[in-house]
């Protein structure tokens, strides 16, 4: 089977590959009909996690149908389509009970190395699933696959920060990063209630699209990000910031958003950035600083009723359906800013 891997540090590459075999009684096999490139998988080929090893099969965002089921899979058929959370739990442990699924002992991703669980991904005509009544749902009958595959991580991403930001209507939001988590974000915030979301970047194609999802673009090579939400807030700032990028820059910038008080989620994959502010500063200002990982378990079966309803439409953000062929040029054009969010279909 053809499957895409990091090459090196900048690097992918399309490879053959054996086909997976079911492992495990709880295993599946899925056959891809879509995935997607995320901005985390930018920051693994850019060598930004430790540990991550060339030849991993990229990719946790994916779609499919199950070809092969192992012995004990109980409420997952062969021949349906099905959504693959971004990460793997048990569903019977206690971490699992509260929704903690990063403390589940079988808590793993997929595609992202060793550090995550070593499991491979799904840009690739097939992947194993391992857990799979619990990392898989299945997608309705009108819900077309490049839709659906965004509720894997990226959607449950922007809705999970909305949720643990506290936003509530009336309130105000400044998105940090518009590429496709933040503009979802934007998205998730109007869903919300949220009365004025400001979006915050430097490519002027995607502050238009941030502002056709009814952000207030703010061009941050054009004007001061802080001095222009605060002018329009009453000089208060923001009640919650999302930083939606995972550099520097913008985490300095998501610290300058916020009022006293204000709510900062933190989207975006940070390693080694340095703390803005000081934390007596940080606690002068009463900032709660919340890490945010998407929560796909839990929300994917409220996004989808969404979805299906039309009060969400994240197929908006979509910009690009391309071959797994083309994956190759479609990390680059992702990594060039020349799309927002790329989908590839074996």
């Amino acid at each position: 089977m053809k499957a895409l891997v990091y090459a090196g540090e900048g690097l992918v590459r399309l490879e053959d590959r054996p086909r997976p075999q079911v492992l495990e009684p709880t295993d599946v096999i899925l056959r891809v009909t879509a995935a997607a490139i995320c901005g985390t998988d930018l920051h693994l080929v850019e060598g930004k996690v430790p540990g991550f090893e060339e030849g991993t099969v990229l990719g946790h965002e994916f779609v499919g149908v199950v070809e092969d089921a192992g012995d004990a899979v109980r409420t997952v058929e062969p021949g349906k389509r099905y959504v693959a959370s971004m990460q793997t739990a048990c569903g019977a442990c206690r971490a699992c009970s509260r929704h903690d699924y990063r403390n589940c002992p079988s808590n793993a991703f997929f595609g992202m190395g060793y550090a995550f669980g070593n499991l491979d991904g799904g840009q690739a005509e097939y992947v194993r699933v391992p857990l799979a009544d619990m990392t898989l749902a299945e997608i309705p009958d009108d819900v077309p696959d490049e839709v659906a595959v965004l509720v894997s991580d990226i959607l449950p991403t922007a809705y999970t920060a909305m949720l643990r930001g506290g936003v509530r209507p009336g309130d105000t939001v400044a998105v940090v990063g518009c590429g496709p988590v933040g503009q979802l974000s934007v998205m998730c915030a109007r869903l919300l209630g949220a009365s004025q979301v400001f979006a915050v970047d430097m490519v002027a194609e995607r502050l238009r699209e941030a502002e056709a999802l009814g952000a207030v673009p703010v061009d941050a090579g054009r004007v001061d990000p802080s001095d222009y939400v605060a002018e329009r807030t009453g000089f208060l700032g923001a009640d919650v910031v999302v930083e939606a990028v995972g550099n520097q820059s913008a985490l300095n910038t998501a610290w300058s958003l916020g009022r006293t008080g204000a709510v900062i989620a933190l989207v975006g994959l940070l390693t080694e950035e340095e703390w803005p502010i000081s934390c007596g500063d940080s606690w002068l200002k009463v900032l709660d600083v919340r890490p945010v990982i998407g929560d796909s378990v839990t929300h994917r079966w409220d996004l989808l009723r969404l979805i299906r309803s039309g009060q969400l439409n994240p197929g908006q953000i979509i910009s690009h359906v391309l071959r797994l062929d083309d994956a190759v040029d479609a990390y680059q054009m992702f990594q060039n800013r020349t799309a927002t969010k790329i989908i590839l279909t074996p």
